[in-house]
This record gives C-alpha cells, sequence and structure tokens, in this order.
C-alpha cells in the first residue's frame, strides 16, 4: 500500500506542475500500459568491444586498464537470465558505477546460453574461463560479484587466492544453510537465485529445484515488483525512468539457459550440502578452502532481499583468513534486484565502497 500512494502522490504532484485536464490524464493512462507492456532486446548500455570469447562466455572490456594498475573484473550471475543486467541503462549500472568510482580496466564476462557443445559445462569450466579472462588481464584483478556471481567469485577466490587483489561480493548465498526459517520454496526457483528455503525444501523432498524464471523471480520479489510499477506511474512522464523501466522489464522477460550440468551441480554440492562453508567442496581436483582468501573483503547485502539472506553472505566472514579490520560489510534498504538496478543503491553504497578498492588498486 505504501507503494500505490507513493505512486499516486508523486504522479499527482507531477500532474499539478502540469497543470493536466482529463483527457490528459487518460493519455498518461494509455502510456503507462504501453510502457508497463513494452520489451525490446536486453543488452549492454555502455560503449564496449569483446576482448576475448570462449564457448561458454565472452571478456567485454568497458575501458583499459591504466599501466601500473590492477584492472578490474565484474561476474554477472549465471542464473537463468541475460549478462546485462550489470549494464541496464546509464544510471542504473554497477558497470557504469566501477568507472564512476575511478576503477580502470573495466571488464565483465557476459555468460552465453549453452550449445550443444556446452550443456556438459561444470564448475571446472567456469574456474578456466575465469582465469582465461584474469591472465589476458594481466594476472591479477579485482573481482566485483553479484548474485550467483558472487558464491562463484568466491570459489575462484579459495582456489587461486594470489589471482585476486580484491574481492567484493553482493547479495550472494555463500552458506546454504543459513535460508530464512519458515519461508516456504519459490516454484521455478533455481541454484543460481538462492531463494529463501530452498535447501531446506530440497532435503526434505530429494526434488531437486528447477533453473530460475522470470515468473519464479517475480513471484520472490514481488513487492519489488509492484513498487517499480508505481515508480513508472509516478514518473510516466519522464522520458529516462520509463526507459529504465523498459530496460529492466525486458531483462526479466527474457530468459536464458543455464548448463544442465552445472545447475546439477550446484543444487548438490551449494544447495543441498552446502559443501562450500562445510570445506568438503571440490573444484579441479582439489578442495576449496575458503581460508585460503586473505584479500581485502567487500560485502553488500539487501535487507528486504526475499533471495539471499544477509546472514548466507556475512558467513563468508568467518571463514576466511582476511584480517578482520580488512573486511567491510554494507547492509543496503533494498531488495535482491535493487542491488544492482536502483540508482540510489549504486551511489550511496557501491560507490564508497568501490573508491576504497581504487586505494587498493594503483589506479
Amino acid at each position: 500500500m505504501s507503494a500505490a500512494r507513493a505512486g499516486w502522490n508523486g504522479y499527482l504532484r507531477s500532474a499539478a506542475r502540469r497543470g493536466v485536464t482529463p483527457v490528459e490524464v487518460a493519455l498518461d493512462c494509455v502510456e503507462f500500459w504501453r510502457a508497463a507492456t513494452r520489451r525490446r532486446p536486453t543488452r549492454f548500455a555502455h560503449p564496449n568491444t569483446v576482448r576475448r570469447e570462449w564457448p561458454l562466455a565472452r571478456l567485454r572490456e568497458f575501458s583499459p586498464t591504466v599501466d601500473g594498475s590492477v584492472a578490474t573484473l565484474v561476474l554477472p550471475p549465471l542464473s537463468g537470465h541475460a549478462s546485462t543486467v550489470i549494464d541496464l541503462t546509464a544510471d542504473r549500472s554497477l558497470i557504469g558505477t566501477v568507472h564512476d568510482a575511478g576503477l580502470t580496466g573495466v571488464h565483465c564476462l557476459e555468460w552465453l546460453p549453452p550449445t550443444t557443445r556446452t550443456s556438459a559445462a561444470g564448475i571446472d569450466d567456469l574456474v578456466a574461463v575465469i582465469s582465461g579472462a584474469i591472465e589476458e588481464l594481466g594476472g591479477t584483478v579485482n573481482l566485483v560479484a553479484y548474485s550467483q556471481g558472487g558464491w562463484l567469485a568466491t570459489v575462484y577466490a579459495a582456489v587461486h587466492p594470489a589471482r585476486v587483489n580484491a574481492l567484493t561480493v553482493a547479495a550472494a548465498p555463500i552458506d546454504f544453510a543459513l535460508g530464512l526459517p519458515g519461508t516456504r520454496n519459490v516454484p521455478g526457483g533455481g541454484p543460481a537465485a538462492g531463494l529463501p528455503g530452498i535447501a531446506t525444501a530440497c532435503r526434505a523432498t530429494g526434488v531437486l529445484p528447477t533453473v530460475a524464471t522470470p515468473v519464479a523471480l517475480r513471484l520472490a520479489e514481488w513487492p519489488e515488483d509492484w513498487a517499480r510499477l508505481m515508480d513508472l506511474w509516478a514518473h510516466i512522464r519522464d522520458p529516462a525512468r520509463v526507459a529504465a523501466h523498459v530496460a529492466f522489464e525486458s531483462w526479466l522477460d527474457a530468459p536464458q539457459d543455464v548448463p544442465p550440468d552445472l545447475y546439477r551441480w550446484a543444487a548438490l554440492h551449494l544447495f543441498l550440502r552446502n559443501e562450500l562453508v562445510r570445506g568438503e567442496l571440490e573444484v579441479g581436483g582439489g578442495a576449496v578452502d575458503l581460508g585460503a582468501i586473505a584479500c581485502p573483503l567487500f560485502l553488500l547485502a539487501g535487507t528486504r532481499d526475499r533471495i539471499v539472506t544477509a546472514r548466507q553472505l556475512w558467513a563468508l566472514a568467518d571463514h576466511v583468513s582476511t584480517a578482520r579490520n580488512r573486511i567491510t560489510r554494507r547492509a543496503v534498504d533494498t531488495g535482491h534486484l535493487g542491488m544492482i538496478t536502483d540508482p540510489d543503491v549504486l551511489r550511496g553504497h557501491w560507490l564508497p565502497i568501490l573508491r576504497e578498492v581504487v586505494d587498493l588498486s594503483g589506479a
């Protein structure tokens, strides 16, 4: 109800300033419907070039690396949607925020849909792609990761700690056993999403979760989804806000498959067995030891995140060897998707943290 009030109050203030007539209100309703249902191909908002490509991913370069500085590699989630979520519009972009902070050598991996050739890809293949990208960028990077990309970045940092200068993780499940007690699993939720209660449900039923779908994500974040619609109504005559809404909804309604073997691996070893924090996870034939991570660590968790609880992420700090004074935690008043699509969150929380990463990077 508060979102509805905010939406209507915002619209009424705008209408009063414009001195709209009843006919214009009707036209606004029509435009609202068009904007709410409009979709376009999802794409990266900032100019970039493809620096290298593998069957599983592309390495996209958004800015060159300055001599003597550490490049930054952003890992989007491989979670049933396109990697473009990290760069939807000019002002709703993790990529743009990384650049605004002053980091150079800004790159990201774009995960590609599985093909016949890559349908059997697993965790070792993802780690190999990340290693190839980091070698391309000089051998050491700042890793910045969100959601499923967060546990993947954590696994990589544990396996190759010398290659990670600083690790920034947002809205990512690390201890998969720390879901929301008493929360029902959302149908269609997937291993990359980390839906509350999914691990408990899997253990109780023995049924593996399916890949995250737009419907499942909407069900998990329905209050934020409703708030976004109300914000669109309040700013229906603001072209930038309308374009941002269309970009977000276009991404949300464009699912992308996950390699089936990777999905099953994540469901079994992470969600069902919680092997990452138990020290039982194996990658590349060796154990994944979170204690091997000793680099500066930056963690961001949403207080209204219905997909990943803060406790699931904060647990990482209890298992690494990083000195306590080099671990930063930020509790952010936002939901799961708002963590990287809300411009206030990007400016107010990501930007200060990324400026600290700049100080560690020689940029």
